[in-house]
């Protein structure tokens, strides 16, 4: 297998070099030659300089790419078709703000042996700062069996083959990230859906670890609550591209109004559980308070509202 490992950033060097030390520590086994593209979101080379002195001194290939237009999307997708224009068999993508686990890449690869897919989706563990609240952390089990087949994936720990790319004309899907959500949110997971609904299989392996700190500024309620409400919306948009937007306007509805309805109710026992276990009582409201902002999120959709999170860059 020739293998791809991209990572997408912008004018966070830190991060990525963190991030490029832990792939670059990986075991690769024989049978793979694996490189790695660093895709920088910017009209200038802010990071070139990180990419050259970890290829010095790991003895890696990597590859530095720029793609001048903003949004995640754009530079998912530059990795994807440079990965397949340049020969690669797969591409595997990990998000500049992780550090991938020892035996990640193993995983991953030895997974398209035992459970052929188009698309590997592996598991990414967070790390909350040590001032979060407790209540706000919630619990990291993996519920769903390693080969488990997923109708989407998200694109920070996800092994793709590069057919996805290749135009129909040559046996591929010809598929690619919509650009016009560059700064919403939701476009990984719209990306791979679409693979899934082209036919491509897409299985879980939870075995195959990422681990991401989450920044301080996103451990505050407001910043939670704001985060539910712009999923929920981004949900809705994408049911509208498949299945128009009257279904999806009525399922918005009837969600919104479901969740604000029963968010509101869950606050009764959150207030009686308060008086017997205080954290309890704050996990259970913040709960309710995630479902109310949910019902809001597909209301807003409702009025054309959307917001643009990823226009500005987090962390260093």
């Amino acid at each position: 297998m020739k293998l791809c490992v991209a990572i997408c950033t912008r004018e966070r060097p830190k991060m990525l070099r963190a991030c490029l030390a832990s792939v670059c520590a990986q075991t690769v086994p024989d049978w793979v030659q694996a490189e790695i593209v660093v895709v920088e979101n910017h009209d200038r080379e802010t990071s070139r300089h990180v990419a050259e002195e970890v290829a010095a001194e790991t003895g890696w290939a990597i590859h530095y790419v720029l793609e001048p237009e903003l949004g995640i999307p754009f530079a998912r997708d530059r990795c994807g078709t440079f990965a397949e224009s340049a020969g690669f068999d797969r591409v595997l993508y990990i998000d500049d703000d992780e550090i991938a686990h020892a035996g990640w890449l193993e995983t991953m690869v030895e997974a398209t042996r035992a459970l052929p897919a188009e698309v590997h989706y592996g598991r990414v563990l967070y790390t909350w700062p040590p001032e979060t609240p407790s209540w706000m952390v919630p619990e990291q089990v993996n519920k769903r069996p390693s080969g488990t087949v997923l109708t989407k994936a998200e694109g920070h720990n996800t092994l793709v083959e590069t057919k996805v790319f290749r135009t129909r004309a040559a046996g591929g899907f010809g598929l690619h990230f919509d650009g016009s959500m560059r700064f919403t949110g939701g476009s990984d997971t719209d990306f791979f859906t679409r693979v899934h609904d082209a036919g491509g299989r897409i299985v879980w392996i939870p075995d195959a670890l990422v681990e991401e700190l989450v920044p301080v500024n996103r451990t505050t309620l407001r910043w939670q609550l704001n985060r539910t409400f712009r999923v929920a919306g981004n949900i809705s948009r994408l049911h509208e591209k498949r299945v128009g937007r009257r279904k999806a306007a009525l399922r918005s509805l009837l969600k919104g109004l479901g969740r604000i309805v029963g968010g509101t109710f869950l606050f009764i026992p959150a207030a009686a559980s308060f008086a017997v276990s205080p954290e309890g009582g704050r996990r259970r409201a913040f709960k309710a308070a995630k479902q109310i902002a949910s019902g809001l999120g597909s209301l807003a959709y409702l009025a054309g509202h959307q917001q643009q999170p990823y226009a500005k860059v987090d962390g260093g």
